[in-house]
């Protein structure tokens, strides 16, 4: 709960800091994420591309609460977005493809496609929140039987990120 609490007050901090500066096409923006999904969280690193009106973005992370059970449980990310400007915000549609591992024993592969939308507010420092669901794959081998099971899932996503020149 703490950690939630702390995440929280790091998103908001944005607003301390809100610039009238144009963000021009072609920027690159780094920053960080804090990943729902329906068995696990995850806090991600993420760097994005903007090439006008697409965004490609990349994330590395880990989950924490996986973490807390002595197991370093990473996970990658890579999705499009192609925003659309409403006011003074963008918002549009997200696709996403990810992957996360972790090994208790028996190492266990997700693989995760979801496509959704993506809310987004700012210029040079950047809010975003993205909600999004599709099919999960589970996969893992146990006493030499490869178990496979479909699945579907949720990701809720909340994020800050900051534009580099």
């Amino acid at each position: 709960m703490c950690r939630l609490f702390f995440f929280c007050f790091l998103l908001f901090q944005y607003l301390r800091c809100l610039s009238q500066e144009q963000v021009e096409s072609g920027a690159w923006r780094i920053g960080f994420s804090q990943e729902f999904q329906k068995f696990n969280q995850f806090s991600a690193l993420r760097v994005q591309w903007n090439a006008k009106q697409h965004q490609f973005g990349f994330q590395l992370g880990m989950s924490a609460q996986k973490a807390s059970q002595q197991l370093f449980a990473p996970c990658m990310s890579i999705d499009y977005a192609a925003p659309w400007k409403v006011k003074q915000c963008l918002l549009g549609p997200v696709l996403a493809l990810s992957t996360d591992t972790y090994f208790f024993g028996t190492r266990f592969n997700y693989l995760h496609a979801s496509i959704g939308y993506r809310f987004l507010t700012g210029n040079k420092w950047q809010f975003f929140q993205e909600t999004s669901v599709g099919p999960s794959l589970e996969s893992f081998t146990y006493f030499n039987q490869k178990n496979r099971q479909f699945t579907w899932n949720y990701h809720l996503k909340l994020g800050l990120q900051y534009a580099l020149r």
